[in-house]
């Protein structure tokens, strides 16, 4: 799971938390008015107490279960609504329903229950929660009593609102969660039809070619006892069709095993991004020569790998320049957690690559936080590098 689901989730857990707020404000305003007027039972108060935790406890697994785990936890959503619901209905019957002060806790309730219920649920369910506290508050009204119409308004506003603020926040995070699905769905698309592609090209680039290699190779076999000559010429024919099918092999496999750096960059960018990671670039155009900026691709590439596995990066910078006839490629990013060990890793086996053709690499923490990775490759190092 990225970053970016990972955020939109708290997002919507502290989101729908506010819900549980509403509920201890009532509380805090119920007792309030209970010592204002004189009239504090503490029987009753210690079993709103309890019954308050009790609520406020499942409606914290509730909201984690529609946030982070749903739809795995769709059963156990339902379970925690009657556990909030039961401890609700208790606190209303103990000590009253006013609207301004116990009362919030059926709206806090109701704003986690429907959440995730279809448009007619949602409704039943509001008018029903509005219908209980006003025939609540008109049994049980409390210390500072309000009249059925200020209870059946006061109700009717939050009890059409909040809910479906918070279907608001539900369906935010379920976007969410559709475009991180679409773009991997995308990906995987896009990697089966490159395969296809170049299983396409190796078919048309060999399978020509070795049909007239089988041919000539039997035909070679025949003349060989009654026209040595002959024969001699198809087998050479035969070598030729095998050397230039090996030449066309190499040559599709080449752009297989050669990364552009600036498209590498940009892939790079756009997965970062995605993930919630501000991606900085400063590329030069034409800043070096297309076989010295093949082993800087790679470089990224494993950079990009390690700054989504082992870091909580918020941003990174990608700079490249040319000094005293050396390239320089750096990569530095934030949320280092802790030391890197860069043994048996695949910044040391770059780190093996580009000392083969005369670079070097360094990979380190800054000591603030940042991670800083440099690599320099002479500007004219040898193609032979990405082909090996």
């Amino acid at each position: 799971m990225t970053g970016a689901i990972q955020r939109a989730q708290r997002i919507t857990m502290w989101s729908l938390g506010f819900s549980l707020l509403l509920a201890w404000i009532g509380g805090a305003a119920g007792v309030g008015l209970a010592v204002t007027g004189g009239r504090v039972s503490p029987p009753r108060l210690a079993v709103a107490a309890v019954a308050l935790l009790i609520f406020s406890w499942s409606s914290i697994r509730l909201v984690r279960a529609l946030s982070v785990f749903w739809p795995r936890q769709a059963r156990r959503s339902r379970i925690e609504t009657a556990i909030s619901g039961a401890a609700a209905l208790t606190i209303l019957l103990v000590q009253d329903a006013n609207p301004a002060s116990w009362g919030m806790v059926l709206v806090a309730w109701l704003g986690l229950a429907a959440v995730r219920t279809g448009r007619l649920t949602t409704l039943l369910l509001s008018l029903g929660a509005i219908a209980a506290g006003v025939m609540i508050n008109a049994v049980n009204p409390g210390p500072d009593p309000v009249g059925v119409e200020v209870a059946l308004l006061i109700y009717g506003v939050l009890c059409l609102t909040v809910p479906y603020a918070n279907k608001l926040w539900i369906w935010i995070l379920d976007l969410t969660e559709q475009a991180h699905h679409s773009k991997d769905a995308e990906a995987r698309l896009a990697v089966t039809e490159e395969r296809l592609r170049f299983a396409r090209d190796l078919h048309d680039l060999v399978g020509h070619s070795l049909s007239v290699i089988a041919v000539k190779s039997e035909l070679a076999g025949k003349l060989t006892a009654i026209d040595a000559g002959r024969a001699a010429e198809q087998m050479a024919e035969v070598r030729a069709l095998a050397q230039d099918s090996l030449r066309q092999i190499r040559s599709a496999v080449r752009g297989y095993r050669v990364l552009d750096l600036a498209s590498e960059i940009a892939s790079v960018r756009a997965i970062l991004e995605a993930d919630g990671i501000r991606c900085k670039v400063d590329l030069p155009d034409d800043a070096v020569a297309p076989a010295a900026a093949g082993p800087f691709a790679w470089v990224v590439r494993e950079c990009a790998t390690n700054i989504l596995r082992h870091s909580t990066a918020t941003w990174c910078t990608v700079t490249l320049w040319v000094a005293d006839g050396s390239a320089v490629l750096e990569v530095v990013n934030d949320g280092v957690t802790a030391a890197v060990d860069q043994a048996g890793t695949g910044l040391a086996g770059l780190a093996e690559r580009l000392s083969a053709v005369g670079g070097a690499l360094t990979a380190q923490p800054s000591g603030d936080g940042r991670f800083v990775v440099r690599a320099t490759v002479p500007a004219a190092v040898s193609s032979s590098w990405e082909v090996a």
